[in-house]
């Protein structure tokens, strides 16, 4: 593959410059991404055999200033804030963790997540207040599953306990969470079910599920059974018939490439879930979205009651209100007093599978010393330059020795 390609989509610079940018590289335009990773370290309390990032190889920091240059970086290429993930290794290891949370507001970076995988949060249950008074909006926390034997499989130990204590953290520190699954073939592909139940009975601070293959990039995958990551539609099923939510109900079209990501607003009606686009077509949902759909999608990040009180006025949110009356009632009052939780599923691409069209469409970055770039595109290509990602075990086929 060409490393050298610009990025499709790009708009707004010389043909000189398009020429330089790197396979998967964004470049503003066209080109941006609604979502980004900041790594503020390679450093971490764990050793997980699955680790895209190959933590503490080597362990390192990234100082203070670099990080704020990567923040800047991205903000040149997406013209306006968009989500953000800190992000490691561990980041909250980092000893400027809460002044680089500070900088991001500062910058005006409104939505500002924290990925942690619970250790030091359950050891300094404090430690979420002060980073929400820095300005941390949202807990994104590595939620493998239920079973013990799920995270000593995934994660090297067992995490079920820190898990718990995370959400109690994050609870009391009044920040939402976002469970991270990282679904894993013949490991805990059979627990979609459990930890969507799991997050209802604490949808008062989990508010959002993020079920994403675990993938071969050049990290580590040192799980010997799982076989193939799952294709995105191999996730809807397992959260079709897990979950009993339909594969259907989930929309891409407002979410990068269509075999990338999808999501699907799902609310709790007399304690079973309805999914918002079992009501809402595609067709309403583009309509309602129009010329500015992608500001209206990064709306979503600023939380239920803000997006609905700034879309309210528009005839168009009332009309897909009426629509989804089973759901909210015939008041649009009853959307701000709903329980919902977002489930997001995502697949990811290994180096063999990459396919310029979905880089091209990205819609989630990473930003790094030299540029932002595709997730997919930055974990085969850039992160361990020349280093090939682990191979996937095979059961032996019918006759082999």
């Amino acid at each position: 593959m060409d490393e050298t390609v610009a990025s499709e989509g790009t708009t707004g610079h010389d043909a000189g410059e398009v020429a330089r940018a790197r396979f998967g590289e964004f470049t503003g335009g066209r080109s941006r991404p609604m979502m980004a990773m900041v790594e503020v370290t390679n450093r971490c309390n764990m050793d997980c055999p699955v680790c895209f990032s190959d933590a503490n190889n080597p362990s390192h920091d990234v100082p203070f200033a670099e990080v704020c240059r990567r923040l800047e970086r991205l903000l040149a290429v997406t013209g306006t804030p968009v989500p953000i993930q800190l992000s490691g290794g561990e980041p909250t290891l980092h000893r400027d963790l809460t002044a680089i949370v500070a900088h991001a507001r500062r910058l005006g970076y409104r939505n500002v997540e924290l990925i942690t995988n619970g250790i030091r949060v359950r050891r300094r249950p404090e430690l979420l207040r002060e980073l929400a008074r820095a300005g941390l909006t949202a807990v994104y926390l590595q939620f493998d599953g239920l079973r013990a034997a799920t995270y000593r499989t995934i994660r090297g130990q067992d995490m079920t306990e820190v898990r718990h204590a995370s959400i109690a953290a994050a609870r009391a520190a009044g920040l939402c969470v976002t469970l991270a699954v990282a679904v894993t073939r013949g490991v805990n592909d059979d627990e979609v079910g459990d930890v969507v139940r799991f997050a209802l009975a604490n949808v008062d601070t989990v508010r959002a599920i993020n079920f994403q293959s675990a993938t071969r990039f050049t990290g580590r995958f040192d799980v010997p059974q799982a076989g193939d990551g799952y294709d995105l539609p191999g996730i809807l099923e397992l959260i079709e018939r897990q979950a009993g939510v339909p594969a259907d109900s989930f929309r891409s079209e407002h979410m990068g490439h269509p075999l990338c990501n999808a999501m699907s607003p799902v609310f709790v009606v007399d304690g079973r879930l309805e999914p918002l686009f079992k009501y809402v077509t595609r067709d309403d949902l583009l309509a309602f979205l129009g010329d500015d759909a992608r500001d209206t999608v990064l709306g979503l990040f600023a939380g239920k009651r803000e997006f609905f009180t700034r879309y309210l006025c528009n005839p168009g949110a009332w009309r897909l209100i009426a629509k989804a009356s089973p759901i909210f009632g015939k008041s649009p009052l009853g959307v701000l007093r709903s329980k919902h939780l977002l489930l997001f599923a995502k697949s990811f691409m290994e180096r063999d599978a990459l396919d310029p069209e979905r880089i091209a469409r990205c819609c989630y970055g990473i930003t790094d010393a030299e540029g932002v770039y595709s997730f997919c595109a930055f974990n085969n290509l850039y992160r361990f330059p020349g280093r090939a990602a682990p191979s996937v075990a095979r059961a032996p086929a019918a006759g082999d020795a």
